[in-house]
């Protein structure tokens, strides 16, 4: 029976040591999407620190623009809206034909828009959102976006009664 336990510790400590730097660090970043949290930022900013990392140092791989998408949403909780409008010019550029660009490039135009209050820019790219991707979904959203661009709370209740 010890030989057993024995053998089967021997086993599981060789398969750990055999994972490669990029499978430990996606199952590092894994185990702490388990516990992320919108109340934790320390937690948030190290989750998100280990998907800027993981995407610098592996930027051919699958998951790349997946964890550039959810560090910048990480860095917007954070209010970090200056780093996050960076990181998605950067999930555009390096990954354009990637399942979270067309999320990306309306993200990036809401974050100029409501965190950085830079409206000529998020108009910019609200058209561009539009002109890319006419039938997304978000499609109406950035149009509604556009033709209220800069009122306020109150103007858009005043149109509405």
């Amino acid at each position: 029976m010890k030989h057993k336990i024995l053998g089967f510790m021997l086993a599981v400590l060789v398969l750990t040591a055999c994972q490669s730097p990029k499978e430990k660090a996606i199952k590092n970043i894994k185990d702490m999407e388990q516990n992320d949290s919108a109340f934790s930022e320390s937690l948030m900013q190290s989750l998100k620190t280990a998907y800027l990392d993981f995407a610098t140092t592996y930027p051919d791989d699958e998951f790349a623009a997946e964890f550039l998408f959810k560090a910048s949403q990480r860095a917007i909780v954070l209010n970090q809206a200056n780093e996050a409008v960076e990181i998605l010019a950067k999930l555009l550029q390096q990954y354009p034909k990637s399942s979270y660009a067309e999320e990306a490039l309306f993200l990036s135009a809401y974050t100029y828009e409501n965190n950085l209050n830079e409206l000529p820019k998020a108009k910019a790219l609200y058209e561009q959102f539009i002109t890319q991707y006419p039938k997304a979904e978000l499609s109406e959203d950035a149009k509604f976006a556009l033709e209220n661009l800069g009122k306020s709370p109150e103007d858009l209740l005043k149109e509405v009664q």
